[in-house]
Order: structure tokens, then C-alpha cells, then sequence
């Protein structure tokens, strides 16, 4: 329902029923910190940060945010934090309501000394708000070491008197957010004020879509002037990627007629072809320069490296007579000599107008389109677990009939790869018994292909419901033989899901539902590195009513796991709406009281796109990975998810929203549309090679000893014709490290790979 007035999409919202139902059930950007509450009232005005004010805090800040564990109905530990909350527009609401939210394609791990040190707290009130916050209750942390990088980016809207209109106000928010792999459930946060479309108190020049971010907070976005009432409106279709650590923080960057006021690379400008939100192809990607990649109206990809030359190519989409929606871009470099891989909707020439194909091409080192491969739909597919045929029915690829063209998110595909090197592409599908973009009977299917040749791509049903059955593929847990949590029944909580636990509930239609929404019953996929899926999904779930077992229907974060051998996808609970959570530094539980899916006649911008999750690994490399399960969490270097969470401010247990219709206006308790951060905690441990060192075939051979100690000691394998492993047995990097000696016996002993101090 990001869907707010100015929409550009039919039937927009008027901006005042938007805003009033989000405040009840909605989400946007947040630090995990509660207000003094200093007059004495309600929760309000909460401490979330004007984006019309300079210096620090408001246009850059610095602190800590504690990530806390939860477990997945598999069992699986990820850790969840509030990273960044939305700003504060107007004095009835505790912030903005949130567009799309972005995660960065890529992370990386360097060795770092942060210029700045942190804030960091762990009482109720403290925080970085000077009027709001008890920032005395704050202490200092330094960062140095090595530390993994991401970067998270967020679009928010409100609305401000200007003279006798309401203006209609977008501000764009980043952080670049590191994490030390040893002790991962600590993030440090930069806060960047990316943008903004109004000066407080007057009118509107430019309206925002929220393309990508990178590791550093830089964004890319979309702006035009649709609707806007101000007098130095931006002209025709713009990109512009923000550097943002070359923001100024005395300066609040504007977008106007003129551009941007500070550190504004405006990469299209003044174009008449109407353009969809843009995507990033980082500096980090193959260590290039970057380019923002976008896709137009008129077939062509929009193309510019940062201080390079404007491209419109065509070659993106062979065999396709045209293109639909935003483009999509995975730094997995699918194609040899590439920088990563890119993919859109497309229309394929025998398809009769259907957008029933996915064109994947690569991104040169040179930021050329090359390699460019359409991949169609079969006229039937079926769920590789069960066989079930999932009814087309003359139905395609959705999600880009709506205002998410121009709003974001990006983009409607999921581009990846699974731990075989094979490509992975996704998208949503809807059937084709029921027109329109507000369908709910919809699949998402994956096609998997070798980038090495040409053969046609096979695919499957990744996730999929049947609104004619009031159907839905099952989603599993290890919740016992009633699939219901908490009732200790037989296999509950026994550390595997297997034939013992019943299916914990399906996905359902949005239609069955009674939450005022209608849409699609899917969001778009994003990949982790080993091809696992993530999606917002409308969802029936049993719960335990005393000695009932009902169905309740809510909306969730789903993983799919892929099964590489098969490819078969099984699904994962991982969040649902009402699930609460100490928050470690506000020293409050929150409640999260709302997850995007749709709006009134679509899909919602602040629901899952591609662009929500890393297209790597958890600390960007592959090293120590090669041996994990594809369940195992380190293959998500990270999801950004916009949410709307309730913090309990007096401890009663009740999480009520002083803003919320219908809700208690006395209540001191306080609500927020935040980007929640979703990611692995688990370090991953070192991967010891085999014991059989010198490849005879042989395990448990003392003959492995004599040999490892030969080599170690610079001499020949034992015996010399055999062919033996280096002598980096726990693959530290380290060659002739004794270290090497003690994992060695340790595993040969049958004892668990270990580094030393480990």
C-alpha cells in the first residue's frame, strides 16, 4: 500500500488514507531506541530524526545497533535489528511511512580503522536524538580490524503544509553498516541523509523511486516530477547516484530543477523516454567503475559508468520483442570475464505479447552488455518436490504493472547461482484465469541454466498458491506431528524436520484473508549466494488455541531451500507478523506489527524485490563455505526488509500504537517504520581438508601423518608417487603454520577442525 497519492500508477491513493492506514499497519527505516518521552504524554513525538536539519545527527550519525537471535521454524539462527528508523515529517506520527527498501548486491571484508567512533547504549531513552534521546546515556566505541561491509538504503513519504497545499514529501536515507565476522551480532551504523524533494514547510520539486545502494550507502534513484507543486521542479525522466560518504552534513540535498545541492551525480537528465527505477552495478563488482542500469519505455537498457558516456543498448534481450518492468543486477559473475549479471522481464517474439520470458546478459569488465540469453517459460510447470503441476492457465511475469515501475522496488528478478556454479533466475508468475495486478493466484518458479552453453533452461515451482482450491504449498517446520509450535507433542523441537513434523501451514491466498489488502499473494524473490529464495508471502499457519490446533492467517518472510541435487525448493517460516523481540540497546521489547505485501490494486513497493537481499555470501567470500549445507544461514550476506515495529514503552505487555486507528491514544508505547536487517550470526568455523593427505584412498592411515610431517618439513610425499594436499590443512591462508600440526591430529583423532585460539 506504498502506493501513496502521486503514485504514478492507475488509481493512485489519496495521501491521507494512506497515511492513516499505515499508521495502523504499515512500515519504512530504524536504530533500536525509544524516546525520553518528555512531554509527558503519549509516546509521542518519538525520536526518530527531521531530514530538514543539518549537521549530526540528521544528516549523518554514527552508532551501534545489537542484532538479536531468533531461530526459524527449521531450527536455522539468524540474528534481527532495527538498523535504521524513518524520518520525522509530521508531529501526528512517529515518522514516515516507507517506500522500498535496498540492500546492497555486494559485501566485502577488509581490514578497517573507522575515523569515527560509535555511540552506543542499552537503556530505554538513550539514543541519538538531541532533543529526544538522554544522549548523556551514551558511551563511545571504536571500530578496527577486520570488519565485513554492507550497505542498506530506504525511500521514505509524508506530507507537509506548503501555503494553503500539502506538499508531498520523499526523503531517501542510507547506511553503510559493518560487522566484525568474530562477533557478529554487533553492527556500526553510518547514517546517511541521501535526499530529499522539499525544504521544510514549502512544496514539492521532484518525486523519488528508489533504485539501489552500495556498500558504502551511495544510492542510485529515479526522480521526475509527477504531480509536484513547487517552483523549480525537476524536468523529464533523471537518475542520480548520491556518494554518500561526499555528503556534506551542513547541507540537506535538495533535488530540484538545478539538481542536486551536494555530492550529486545526475546520470540521466532531462530524458523524454519514460524510465523504470534504476539498479546499481557497483565499484565493488569486478572492482570497476560504477554504472546505473536502468530499463525505458522504448525497449532499451539505460547505461552510464560515473563519468562515462550514456548508453541505450538493445542487445540485452534477444529473441524478445520488448522488455517490462525495472532490471535487476547480481555481482554473480555467471558469465565468464563479466562483473556480475543482470536480467529483466521480457516479451518473447513467439509469445503472443505475454511477458513470458526472463533475458539474463552480463555486464563486461568494461560495463558492456554482452552474453545476452532469453530464457521462456513451458506451457506447463511443475513443483520439483511433489510433481505438482502448478495451472499457468496463459498467465505470465508480473509485479511491473504497478507503481513499483516508478516508485521501486528493484527489480522483479532474482539472478543467482547454486554451489555448483549453475545460473538461477526467478520471478513471480500469475495465472491467467484472473486479469489485473491485484491477482492473488500466483507461483513463484526459478529456471536454472548452464552459462556455458545454450541449452534450454529447466524450471520450477519455487512457491505457489491455488485461490480456486483455497490451496497452497506447505510450509515446514520441526513444530511435531500437529505442526502446531509449543504443544510438545511427538518430534517437536527434535532438531530435524523429517516425516515426523506435519507441515506448520501453507501459503494462502491474500484473498482468503481478512486484512483489507487485496493483491498478490507473493512478493518478488531474492537469491542468497547458494540459489535459497526469500519472499514475503500471504500465509496460513496452525496455531495452538488450548487443546485446539487452528489456522491462522497472516503475512511472512519465507525461505526457500534449495535442494541442488533435485531442484526442489522447501519452505522455511522464518518471520511473521506479531513476533516479538528484546531489543538489545533500547532495553524495550518490539513488536513487529506489519511486513509489506500489497496494496490496494498491486503488489506494494515495500515488499521483498530482488534488490532486498546480498547476492553474497555473509562475509563476501566464498572461503569456508564450500562445505556447508545450503540450509546453513551463511549463504545470506544479508536481507533489508521494510516493517512497521511496536516498541512496549511501559513493560505492560500490550505493544499499543498511540497513532494507530482505533488504537489507545493515551499509550506511552511507541511505533516505527524501520528497515529491520535480517542476517547470519553464526561464524563460520574453519574447513579442514581431508585426512587422507596423500590421496591414497586410505582414512585413519598413520601413513597420512608420516606424509603431512614430510611435507610440512619442505620434503617428498609419503609414499613419492602418491600426490599429496598442500600442508594449509585448516585453510587459513597460512602455509607451514604449525597450526596446521594441531588441526591435522586433532581431526585425525576424530576430533572437530579447529584453528588455534579457536
Amino acid at each position: 500500500m506504498h502506493t501513496i497519492a502521486r503514485s504514478n500508477s492507475s488509481g493512485p491513493l489519496s495521501l491521507a488514507f494512506a497515511l492513516a492506514v499505515f499508521a495502523g499497519a504499515a512500515g519504512a527505516l530504524a536504530q533500536d531506541s525509544v524516546s525520553t518521552n518528555g512531554n509527558g504524554g503519549n509516546g509521542l513525538p518519538g525520536d526518530a530524526l527531521s531530514p530538514f536539519a543539518t549537521g549530526q545527527p540528521f544528516q549523518r550519525a554514527n552508532y551501534v545497533v545489537d542484532l538479536r537471535s531468533f531461530t526459524t521454524s527449521w531450527g536455522t539462527t539468524f540474528g534481527i535489528a532495527p538498523v535504521l528508523k524513518s524520518v520525522k515529517v509530521s508531529d501526528q506520527r512517529f515518522n514516515a511511512v516507507n517506500g522500498p527498501s535496498a540492500m546492497s548486491a555486494a559485501v566485502r571484508t577488509t581490514n578497517l580503522t573507522s575515523p569515527v567512533n560509535f555511540a552506543a547504549w542499552n537503556v530505554a531513552g538513550a539514543g541519538v536524538s538531541p532533543s529526544q534521546n538522554n544522549t548523556g546515556a551514551t558511551t563511545s566505541v571504536a571500530l578496527s580490524g577486520d570488519a565485513t561491509t554492507f550497505g542498506v538504503s530506504v525511500l521514505d513519504f509524508d506530507e507537509q503544509t506548503a501555503g494553503p497545499s500539502l506538499a508531498f514529501v520523499n526523503t531517501i536515507t542510507s547506511a553503510s553498516v559493518r560487522f566484525v565476522p568474530a562477533n557478529p551480532t554487533r553492527l556500526y551504523v553510518t547514517r546517511t541523509a541521501i535526499a530529499t524533494n522539499a525544504v521544510s514547510g514549502a512544496a514539492d520539486n521532484s518525486q523519488f523511486g528508489l533504485g539501489a545502494v552500495d556498500i558504502n550507502g551511495s544510492t542510485v534513484f529515479r526522480a521526475d516530477a509527477f504531480q509536484s507543486l513547487g517552483s523549480s521542479q525537476i524536468a523529464g525522466e533523471n537518475y542520480f547516484l548520491v556518494t554518500a560518504p561526499q555528503r556534506l552534513e551542513g547541507t540537506v540535498n535538495t533535488i530540484t530543477s538545478t539538481g542536486g545541492a551536494n555530492a550529486s551525480n545526475r546520470l540521466l537528465n532531462n530524458n523524454t523516454i519514460t524510465s523504470a527505477t534504476p539498479t546499481l552495478v557497483p565499484a565493488e563488482a569486478g572492482n570497476g567503475a560504477a554504472m546505473v542500469l536502468g530499463a525505458n519505455f522504448a525497449g532499451q537498457l539505460v547505461t552510464r559508468p560515473v563519468a562515462g558516456a550514456l548508453g541505450f543498448p538493445t542487445n540485452h534481450r534477444p529473441n524478445a520483442i520488448d522488455h517490462r518492468g525495472a532490471a535487476s543486477f547480481s555481482t554473480a559473475p555467471l558469465f565468464a570475464g563479466s562483473r556480475g549479471t543482470g536480467a529483466v522481464l521480457t516479451r518473447s517474439t513467439g509469445g503472443g505479447g505475454k511477458t513470458d520470458s526472463v533475458s539474463v546478459f552480463a555486464v563486461s569488465s568494461a560495463n558492456a552488455i554482452t552474453d545476452a540469453r532469453t530464457l521462456t517459460l513451458p506451457a506447463n510447470i511443475a513443483d520439483a518436490c511433489d510433481a505438482f503441476s502448478w495451472p499457468i492457465n496463459g498467465g505470465d511475469f508480473r509485479q511491473y504493472d504497478n507503481q513499483s515501475v516508478f516508485r521501486g522496488g528493484t527489480g522483479p528478478v532474482a539472478i543467482g547461482r547454486d554451489l555448483q556454479g549453475r545460473g538461477l533466475v526467478a520471478s513471480t508468475v500469475y495465472n491467467g484465469t484472473q486479469l489485473g495486478s491485484d491477482n492473488p493466484f500466483n507461483a513463484i518458479v526459478a529456471g536454472r541454466f548452464d552459462p556455458a552453453n545454450a541449452n534450454p533452461a529447466e524450471w520450477t515451482v519455487v512457491a505457489w498458491v491455488d485461490t480456486v482450491g483455497s490451496d497452497g504449498k506447505d510450509i515446514l517446520g520441526d513444530y511435531g506431528a500437529d505442526g502446531a509450535p509449543g504443544t510438545n507433542d511427538a518430534g517437536e523441537n527434535d532438531g530435524v524436520v523429517n516425516q515426523l513434523d506435519a507441515p506448520i501451514g501453507r501459503i494462502a491466498s491474500l484473498a482468503e484473508g481478512t486484512s483489507g489488502f487485496t493483491g498478490p499473494s507473493l512478493s518478488a524473490p531474492a537469491f542468497d549466494s547458494a540459489g535459497n529464495a526469500y519472499f514475503i508471502a500471504s500465509v496460513s499457519l496452525k496455531k495452538a488455541a488450548g487443546q485446539i490446533i487452528l489456522e491462522e492467517r497472516d503475512v511472512a518472510l519465507v525461505r526457500a531451500v534449495l535442494n541442488p541435487q533435485t531442484f526442489c525448493y522447501r519452505l522455511e517460516l522464518v518471520l511473521e507478523q506479531g513476533q516479538t523481540f528484546a531489543g538489545p540497546n533500547s532495553g524495550r521489547n518490539y513488536r513487529v506489527t506489519w511486513l509489506g505485501l500489497a496494496d490496494e490494486d498491486s503488489v506494494s513497493s515495500a515488499s521483498l524485490w530482488s534488490g532486498n537481499a546480498a547476492s553474497e555470501p555473509w562475509t563476501g567470500g566464498t572461503t569456508q563455505l564450500a562445505n556447508l549445507t545450503n540450509q546453513s544461514p551463511q549463504h545470506l550476506g544479508g536481507l533489508a526488509l521494510s516493517a512497521r515495529i511496536v516498541y512496549d514503552v511501559d513493560q505492560n505487555g500490550q505493544f499499543n500504537d498511540p497513532t494507530a486507528v482505533g488504537g489507545v491514544q493515551s499509550s506511552v508505547d511507541e511505533a516505527y517504520n524501520v528497515v529491520l536487517y535480517v542476517g547470519n550470526v553464526t561464524p563460520v568455523g574453519p574447513a579442514c581438508d581431508s585426512i587422507d593427505f596423500n590421496n591414497d584412498g586410505s582414512l585413519f592411515d598413520p601413513t597420512d601423518i608420516d606424509a603431512f610431517l614430510s611435507v610440512f618439513s619442505e620434503g617428498p610425499c609419503v609414499p613419492e608417487t602418491a600426490t599429496c594436499n598442500d600442508v594449509d590443512f585448516n585453510n587459513d591462508g597460512s602455509l607451514f603454520d604449525p597450526c596446521d600440526i594441531d588441526s591435522f591430529l586433532l581431526v585425525f583423532s576424530e576430533g572437530p577442525c579447529t584453528l588455534c585460539g579457536v
